[in-house]
């Protein structure tokens, strides 16, 4: 089996990503992943973006159906884990496009007399739910 991306730079429903598929993908507004691993149960991981204010705030969760009393034994025995693992993914997300809005910033400078139209990555939540 094939893993990986199949263009780096767009994604389309149906594409996988490491071990993950792409299940919803509306641009910068929203990503589902759904787990291709082998688990005690299903689980998907889900990026949101909202804008306001001239800032974004991306909203991470991590949503797993456990099958049976295994199931939830792992998820709880994991959740530390995944708490570490997701906190560090989110705000590496956020230096991302952090960089990125600095770069078009930098690349098409704009009226000085006009406000800044490109957003800002404000500021991020992680949650996760059994």
């Amino acid at each position: 089996m094939r893993r990986g991306r199949r263009d780096p730079q767009s994604l389309i429903v149906g594409d996988t990503v490491d071990f993950w598929r792409v299940q919803a993908y509306e641009p910068n507004q929203r990503l589902r992943l759904s787990a291709e691993m082998k688990l005690p149960g299903r689980a998907w991981l889900e990026f949101e973006v909202h804008e306001s204010e001239g800032h974004s705030t991306i909203r991470q969760t991590a949503i797993f159906d456990p099958i049976g009393l295994f199931g939830l034994v792992y998820w709880y025995a994991i959740y530390p884990l995944h708490q570490l693992v997701f906190a560090n993914m989110l705000r590496g997300i956020a230096r991302a496009a952090e960089m990125a809005a600095f770069v078009d910033k930098t690349e098409s400078p704009q009226n000085p007399h006009q406000p800044d139209s490109h957003s800002k990555t404000g500021q991020t939540s992680n949650h996760s739910r059994p």
